[in-house]
């Protein structure tokens, strides 16, 4: 009896600790232990609330039962579960049955696993008793905050039946948030199977992962039967494959008990992996990047050696040890390889200002009271000092070099403080060194050798990304002097074989990065080049194409740091010989040069912006900070995490500038600490944030910020998580800011989370806010009545407003609001409706407001993109209206008609893109008598036929007013009606179509000219081969409406057929046409060939009036320009001649010689692209132009002259003294093959003299630096030249900088190419030095020239005073 009743009494005593056991079991196991209850107590089970609580229900069952039901229910439980080797020799004691019956077989193995726990244990706490050596402040993992910045839904764990545990059923949303906030400790008790925890470095990752180790022993983690600690600095030594065995057995603790032990833990971690958790610390450090590709086979063997890479990369995926808890460290910009992984990925915070303080406080407990109260005090009232202590490992640093600063004597003045962190780690070194014997002042100087040998480990260290040195790799004195000074730390290391070692890391990676800064500016081993090269700032958006990053965090800090002028006098202390201060001084300039690059370039990401924020910091280089600011309007900080020391950093930069500046804090995670530093930067303009991040508690604090804010015109808070109360206190903020009534403002209460009474208060604000300008809703679905609260608020506004409703919604009756109050809303000046989802009623609605409102200017709406209405303050003399990108029905067309019957003053209207089709358009024109439109109507890309186009082309017989029609059915559809403005003027029907092509395009003119000659000019200018009857035939009664009497006769003066395929025996049928009168005759770009000559050779007498002639041309035809030199001979009346492409043989040059020398006006000439003559025929040709001496335009690009030739070239263009264009464009290209550098040189003297030249290109001619010499001398003449072509010319930096200065007398330069030059920086700053007095400057063409972003940047800044500029062609490929 007695035995029996120690059986239930057992149970009893260990009720908590089995159901700890058996809440780790499998459900199979559990339904067998569930089945021996009766049904009754079954039924109670699944009343039970959790799963915990249905195991203790079933314990207390049997607790209670019969002593043989109990006896079995305990021989149940050993049979199936592991237990503790002290519980199961309980049960032994009480129930010897159990070991008859087997159980005996399983105690080995237990006993080895826990003897290995016990080992563990033992292990964990040594390594923390070692790591917790010079650690001033208790670590207190609750203390120890972590913002959860991004959490997937739990996964349950990985089960053999695929099964789910009770207490892994859903239990609503599981899902995180952004913001939320946890501590250390609890990231192991989460449900997440693998976290990623973020820090900086010297955030605490590595001691606080040892302190988890500690708490564990402690059995703050009673789930996890084993917790290994691993570190990626120890597995970096390791280079083979690896199997899971030697992971865990050789690189973090040996069994004792041998192999049996061995194999018996490996069984247990195996057969247990959710009884497991696996800390691996400092990925960052990690050599190379886990992969995903692949997958490891279902039978994975622990005894089979693999990479280590995809060693961690299986037990991220859950492919080995599925089930295992899992927790990373890292730095913050290493992680895209592994997020796709991960449950849960946190970002360890750091401290708060209590927190420093206590710190500080127990730092200096035991060195005086005197020393503790002026070092706090001083830590505390020093902003700088007190922000950079918020991270833990820089508060240490800081206490060290107050308490070296204060302990020597040092003056108790603030400004004697170090201002940068660099200047703090110069004090943290000196401290260190002043630690060791023999050490006197100046303290770099008597230690140079050993800090110049410390300084290029560190560097070597940080280029091959280790932090471990071997023992091997350190001279054993250098060794012995930085363990004495604390600058190196003893490791213990276990070899690739498995043989323990020994190696040696810097005291912190800070400090190594700093010693490498170091190495770099005082090492003539460094070259400016390699400096140049290793200069970069960091980003903290990771590229998933490129996950590695570099392995330096603030190298390039220190760097900048250290050019600081505060720097210079230790710097000089490591740096011998003669000349040792203009070496230094010339490094430092080389430093501040980069950054002022980086200062200057726009195009940075906020990352990199608040990199250079800090760079400019530790320069302390105010004029630095003005020219970072005064190259953008605002910083974009967007989607970034940002602490208190890159708000301070921020700080400096803007209250260095002097200023304004706008900050835009779009998405970016902040803890409230970061508001207080706001004030500090003074001059800002504006201020964002967009984010639902943002909540109640966050607009409390900014509340108390924005009144201290002086210079604050305008303020946004977008997309906040805001309620009533959030938005009242920011209400009362806005109310009490001295400046607001003085100042720009903007609200924006956008996609908040506000109720009436929040809403309330920020309308009930409006009205006192006497210049607020814009209003804005954006992202909001503003409902009917608050609409008209809105709307009414408003009309009490008396400033200019701007109301922004855009990305939101508008249901009819919101918008009928709207326009019942429009007309009384008089400060109205915008209202933006970019992107807002409305039906097409409400859309015909605000086409309303035209008419509700005569202060409607122009309503320009679409469903996607910006859509307005603009006001004016008095009356719209004339309004617009465009609404495009809609579908709109004959119905919908036939309401907006009777709208827009009912506006006098429309003047253009743009329906295009709304997919009107035929029968949309005939609606629309029926009633266009009845529109009073004054200028246009655009009916563009609403998928005509050509019956629509034939509805458009009526209006001109069926509307007096219409005074044009333009249609095309091609790729891009046109329809187009304009009105006639003035009566005298014709009417006009452009018509393009894919209709005229060869005789059909002859035989349309011909037809045109033939039923009315009051056309004035006519022209086709396509090419196709389709003619359509239709509209053939209603261009016959159109040309015959024109013809009535009430059309003035009006000769044709322009006739043009430019690339028809026209050939020769097409234009037969215009020899009958009146074309007398006739000023322009093109013919370009067709085959006329000879047929086509004779005929021009036989017309061209009776074209007394012929002033241009056109025949460009891309085929050869021989005798063509014979020809047409005889008939030229009778056409004294042209003034312009084009004949580029054709053959010209040597009897054609002299004949067309002989030609010109009969045309007394001509004034241009243009024999481009033409060849065939030899070059004597070249030198006829080249005499005869020199004998026309009133051109005023030559062109002859790619033509080929020889020396001879160019010279007599030369000697013409001398006399031409009316000449104002040339082009001489690739005329290197001469029969030889070679230039000709002489004649080249001759020609661009002959120059000289030409004061009219207003074009002047030279493209390709290799004229080199000579060449510029010789344009240089006649450039201060030229001062109407508009366009001056150079690219391709061999120009050298020295000779471009001169050409560009002698470009400041050209005021009236509109284009300027320059490509293709190889110029470099030096010719783009002074171009931008010029460019200022180029005011008319349209075009610059720099393609191809060896321009870095030092040059563009001052370009692009240059060009914003150029108000004409509109292209630009910027190429850096060779850079």
């Amino acid at each position: 009896m007695e035995a029996e009743e120690d059986v239930q009494s057992v149970l009893t005593q260990e009720t908590h600790e089995l159901a700890d056991i058996l809440g780790y079991q499998d459900d199979a196991v559990l339904s067998k232990l569930y089945k021996m209850m009766d049904s009754r107590a079954r039924e109670r089970l699944v009343r039970a609330a959790s799963h915990r609580e249905r195991i203790l229900e079933m314990l207390g069952y049997f607790s209670t039962a019969d002593p043989a039901m109990c006896r079995q229910f305990l021989q149940m439980v050993c049979m199936h579960c592991d237990m503790p080797m002290r519980l199961e020799s309980r049960h032994t004691l009480v129930d010897e049955s159990i070991a008859s019956q087997g159980w005996c077989v399983k105690r080995p193995r237990i006993d080895h696993v826990e003897s290995y726990k016990a080992a563990v244990r033992r292990f964990l706490l040594q390594r923390w008793e070692r790591v917790m050596q010079g650690v001033v402040k208790e670590v207190r993992l609750e203390e120890a905050w972590v913002s959860l910045r991004h959490r997937t839904h739990v996964r349950p764990r990985d089960r053999a039946d695929g099964a789910l545990r009770p207490s892994e059923l859903p239990q609503g949303d599981e899902e995180g948030t952004v913001e939320d906030r946890v501590t250390v400790h609890s990231l192991l008790g989460s449900e997440a199977q693998v976290t990623l925890l973020l820090g900086q470095a010297g955030s605490g990752k590595t001691l606080l992962m040892h302190c988890l180790g500690q708490k564990w022993t402690q059995d703050a983690s009673p789930s996890f039967h084993l917790l290994i600690l691993l570190e990626f600095r120890q597995l970096n030594l390791v280079a083979r494959p690896l199997s899971l065995k030697e992971l865990l057995f050789r690189f973090f603790l040996p069994p004792e008990g041998g192999e049996e032990e061995c194999t018996a833990v490996l069984d247990f971690i195996l057969e247990n992996p959710e009884k497991i958790c696996l800390i691996f610390d400092g990925y960052d450090e990690f050599h190379t990047k886990i992969t995903h590709s692949g997958k490891l086979s279902s039978s994975f063997d622990p005894l089979c050696p693999l990479p280590m890479a995809e060693l961690i990369s299986g037990l991220c995926s859950r492919r080995i040890l599925p089930g295992c808890t899992l927790l990373i460290t890292c730095r913050p910009w290493d992680v895209t390889d592994l997020e796709s992984s991960v449950d849960c990925i946190g970002e360890l915070l750091g401290f708060n200002q209590r927190s420093v303080k206590e710190y500080a406080e127990q730092y200096f407990q035991d060195k005086g009271l005197n020393l503790k109260e002026k070092a706090v005090s001083h830590l505390l009232a020093n902003h700088h000092l007190l922000t950079m202590c918020y991270l833990p490992a820089l508060c240490h640093i800081c206490c060290v070099c107050l308490d070296y600063i204060f302990s020597s004597g040092g003056s108790e003045l603030l400004p004697q403080l170090p201002n940068t962190l660099t200047q703090v780690y110069l004090q943290i070194l000196c401290a260190f060194l002043s630690r060791c014997p023999g050490s006197s002042t100046p303290l770099l100087q008597s230690h140079r050798a050993e800090v110049t040998l410390l300084g290029r480990l560190a560097m070597r260290g940080l280029e091959g990304s280790k932090i471990v040195f071997l023992s091997e790799e350190v001279p054993p004195d250098l060794v012995d002097f930085a363990t004495k000074a604390g600058l190196l730390s003893q490791v213990d290391l276990t070899h690739e074989d498995g043989s323990k070692g020994q190696g040696y890391t810097f005291m912190h990676l800070t400090m190594q990065e700093f010693l490498g800064a170091l190495h770099i500016m005082t090492s003539d081993d460094i070259t400016e080049a390699q400096l140049r090269k290793k200069f970069n700032l960091k980003t903290r958006w990771t590229m998933k194409s490129n996950p590695k990053m570099v392995f330096t965090d603030s190298l390039h800090l220190y760097v900048c740091g250290l050019a600081a002028p505060a720097c210079f006098s230790y710097l000089l202390q490591l740096v011998q010989g003669v000349g040792a201060v203009a070496w230094v001084k010339k490094r430092l300039a080389l430093v501040r040069k980069l950054l002022r690059s980086l200062a200057m370039s726009t195009n940075l990401t906020g990352p990199k912006v608040v990199e250079l924020c800090h760079c400019v910091q530790e320069t302390q280089d105010a004029q630095l900070a003005r020219e970072m600011v005064g190259s953008r309007p605002c910083f974009e900080l967007r989607n970034i995490t940002l602490n208190p020391v890159d708000l301070d950093a921020l700080a400096f930069v803007v209250s260095s500038a002097g200023v304004g500046i706008g900050l835009d804090f779009g998405a970016c995670s902040m803890e409230l600490e970061c508001l207080d530093i706001l004030p500090s930067c003074q001059h800002i303009d504006f201020l964002i944030f967009r984010s639902r991040k943002y909540d109640d508690r966050f607009a409390d604090k900014l509340s108390c910020i924005l009144p201290r804010l002086p210079t604050l015109k305008r303020f946004e808070f977008i997309c906040g998580n805001l309620t009533d109360v959030g938005a009242a206190k920011l209400a009362r903020a806005l109310e009490s800011c001295p400046q607001i009534t003085e100042l720009k403002e903007l609200v924006c209460i956008s996609n908040n989370s506000l109720g009436n009474k929040g809403l309330k208060k920020l309308l009930d604000l409006l009205p006192q806010l006497s210049n607020i300008q814009e209003i804005n809703l954006t992202h909001s679905d503003i409902q009917p009545t608050d609409m008209t609260r809105l709307c009414r608020r408003l009309v009490q506004c008396p400033g200019l407003l701007k109301l922004d409703f855009s990305h939101g919604s508008l249901k009819d009756d919101a918008i009928e609001n709207l326009l019942n109050i429009l007309p009384k809303m008089t400060s109205l000046q915008l209202l933006n409706m970019s992107h807002v989802q409305m039906s097409t009623d409400g859309v015909l609605l605000l086409v309303r407001s035209l008419i509700d409102c005569q202060r409607v200017r122009a309503v320009e709406l679409r469903p996607q993109g910006e859509a307005f209405i603009k006001f004016v303050n008095v009356k719209a003399e004339q309004a617009t209206c465009r609404l495009t990108q809609y579908t709109l029905s004959s119905g919908d067309m036939e309401k907006l008609s009777g709208i827009l019957e009912q506006c006098p003053h429309l003047s253009d209207l743009d329906l295009s893109s709304n997919l009107l089709r035929d029968e949309g358009v005939k609606s629309f024109v029926d009633s266009l008598p009845r529109l009073r439109i004054a200028s246009s109507v655009n009916l563009n890309d609403n998928r005509l036929t050509q019956m629509g186009a034939l509805y458009l082309v009526n209006t001109v017989m069926t509307f007096e007013k219409v005074a044009a029609i333009e249609v095309s059915l091609g790729t891009e559809e046109r329809s187009l009606i304009r009105f006639e403005q003035d009566s005298d003027c014709g009417k006009t029907l452009s018509i393009e179509e894919p209709w005229i092509t060869a005789e059909a395009a002859v035989n349309l003119l011909s037809c045109c000219l033939n039923l009315n000659p009051n056309i004035h000019t006519i022209g086709i200018f396509l090419y196709y081969s389709y003619i359509n009857r239709n509209v053939y035939e209603l261009a016959q009664n159109w040309l015959l409406h024109l013809s009535s009497p009430y059309h003035m006769l009006l000769p044709l003066v322009s006739f043009s057929l430019v690339d028809c395929a026209v050939q020769g025996h097409h234009l037969v049928s215009l020899q009958t046409l009146y074309i007398f009168l006739i000023f322009l005759f093109s013919l370009s770009y067709n085959s006329i060939g000879r047929v086509g000559a004779e005929f021009l050779c036989s017309v061209l007498p009776s074209l007394a009036s012929l002033r241009k002639l056109s025949l460009e041309t891309k085929e050869t035809s021989e005798d063509v320009v014979l020809l047409l030199a005889e008939g030229l001979l009778q056409a004294k009346s042209i003034e312009s001649l084009n004949l580029s492409g054709h053959m010209i043989t040597d009897r054609e040059a002299v004949a067309l010689t002989r030609a010109l020398q009969n045309l007394p006006h001509l004034r241009t000439i243009n024999l481009s692209l033409c060849y065939g003559w030899t070059p004597a025929g070249a030198l006829e040709l080249v005499r005869g132009l020199g004998q026309c001496l009133s051109l005023e335009g030559i062109s002859l690009d790619s033509v080929q002259l020889d020396e001879e030739s160019t010279v007599c070239l030369a000697e013409g263009l001398h006399a031409m003294t009316s000449l104002k264009r040339l082009n001489l464009n690739n005329k290197v290209t001469m029969v030889t093959g070679s230039p000709w550098v002489g004649a080249t040189l001759v020609l661009l003297a002959s120059l000289e003299g030409l004061r009219g030249m207003e074009e002047l290109e030279l493209e390709g001619m290799r004229i080199s630096d000579n060449g510029v010499e010789e344009l240089i001398k006649h450039l201060p003449t030229w001062t109407g030249l508009r366009k001056i072509s150079l690219s391709g010319n061999c120009i050298s930096d020295q000779a471009g900088e001169r050409l560009v200065q002698a470009l400041t007398t050209c005021t009236a330069l509109e284009e300027l190419n320059f490509a293709w030059n190889d110029c470099g920086d030096d010719v783009a700053v002074k171009l931008a030095e010029v460019l200022p007095q180029c005011q008319k400057l349209r075009r610059l063409d720099l393609e191809s020239n060896s321009i870095s972003t030092i040059g563009a940047e001052a370009l692009a800044r240059s060009l914003q005073s150029c108000p004409s500029f509109f292209e630009k062609r910027l190429n850096f490929s060779s850079t």
